[in-house]
């Protein structure tokens, strides 16, 4: 694959995620080998026609750049309308013909959006064919955004956007102001409680999660610990006996389950269960990523060559701990029975398995320098992120039918 492409989460009031922006590079990591209009028609026709874009998106939204040439061509109508928003460029050259091909999207029902929005006249024409403003947060003067919010006050079809969010004060800055969604690293990052400490029904999740990841764990180990637990063994025979696997009779054993689906299987579709409940069933976007962070980590090691990629996958899994229970990783991780190897990557991103976890977390955060895993061509890992994509959007749904 000549070219990556990359996504940032964009997220509601209330930190729920609901779309993504699609990034994209070329595979040498030089941006201005796909500028301007080369530059989106590739995103869109790869994204849409290679991969389609649930695969790459899931159930959310893309926001999609788009240059003149793109709109005045008519790039956009290829995409359906309900799963993309049309982003144009702050510096698009605004006349007769741009402002037709809005209208013509507007009146297709297609979603609109402005970027780095900075008001100069000739974006009045635009404004009331626009659904949404991107502030850029790193950009705007007091005077300057005072300036854009008296713009767009009277145009009550516009709802903002405050993209580049890196700390705690803008976000509430640009909440208080109005603005219903956010985008920015601040929200990769976790949110951490002073003092907090994890309380018994999580703790207990997470020496689950631990202890089904042992690495001399055997079949009738594992049956008991899901047996013992009767959230767990409710789950799986639903799980099991969903159209998913269409059996012909239906599980009632626990040591049925786990026949039919296999150890290493069953051990991972039971640390999801395990990781979901330790977040209190309120971060499914958060699942995602482990799932993503975890596949993605797999799927690196295999493709350098790596034996044993089971701790690859859990490193992965785990890493978004911090996050989901909003404690430093430290103290989340202190008395869970855990390899020295995991404890370091999860810790410090040292050795094999903290290189991998380095790498996709690189590529989520979309640090093309730093995107990189033992001798793998980039083209390669950004394969492997978009299948690993692929596949935990299949396995969030999964477990969302089944759980």
């Amino acid at each position: 694959m000549d070219f990556l492409i990359g996504r940032q989460p964009i997220f509601d009031q209330k930190r729920k995620m609901v779309a993504y922006e699609l990034l994209f590079r070329g595979a040498d990591g030089a941006g201005e080998l796909f500028q301007g209009t080369l530059a989106s028609n590739q995103v869109i026709l790869d994204a849409l026609l290679q991969y389609g874009l649930p695969r790459v998106i899931g159930d959310c939204k893309a926001f999609i750049n788009f240059t003149r040439d793109n709109l005045l061509e008519g790039t956009a109508m290829l995409l359906p309308k309900d799963r993309v928003v049309i982003e144009i460029l702050e510096d698009v050259e605004v006349d007769a013909k741009l402002i037709a091909a809005v209208q013509r999207l507007h009146d297709a029902g297609y979603t609109i959006a402005l970027d780095d929005f900075a008001y100069h006249d000739r974006l009045q024409p635009l404004l009331p064919l626009t659904h949404i403003v991107k502030l850029d947060v790193m950009l705007d003067t007091p005077e300057s955004l005072a300036r854009n919010l008296d713009v767009l006050r009277p145009y009550d079809n516009i709802k903002l956007l405050a993209e580049k969010v890196e700390t705690e004060a803008q976000h509430q800055q640009y909440r208080d102001l109005g603005c219903r969604y956010f985008q920015g690293y601040f929200f990769e990052y976790p949110k951490l409680v002073g003092g907090k400490r994890v309380d018994g029904a999580k703790h207990a999740a997470l020496m689950l999660l631990a202890e089904i990841n042992k690495t001399n764990l055997d079949f009738d180990r594992l049956c008991q610990i899901i047996a013992r637990d009767v959230g767990l063994s409710y789950k799986l025979l639903r799980y099991i006996n969903s159209a998913y696997f269409n059996l012909s009779s239906k599980v009632e054993s626990i040591s049925r389950a786990v026949m039919l689906l296999g150890l290493l299987e069953l051990k991972r579709w039971a640390s999801l269960i395990a990781l979901s409940q330790a977040s209190g069933g309120k971060s499914d976007d958060l699942v995602l990523t482990a799932l993503v962070r975890g596949k993605m980590c797999e799927h690196l090691a295999k493709a350098a060559g790596v034996g044993e990629t089971e701790a690859y996958f859990l490193a992965g899994l785990m890493s978004v701990l911090d996050r989901l229970l909003e404690m430093p990783m430290e103290d989340v991780l202190q008395g869970l029975p855990l390899t020295d190897k995991l404890l370091a990557a999860l810790l410090h991103r040292d050795g094999e398995l903290g290189d991998a976890l380095a790498c996709s977390l690189a590529y989520e955060l979309w640090n093309i320098e730093q995107i990189h895993y033992k001798q793998l061509d980039i083209g390669v890992i950004g394969e492997i992120f978009l299948e690993s994509v692929d596949w935990a959007n299949n396995v969030a749904a999964s477990l969302q039918k089944n759980g």
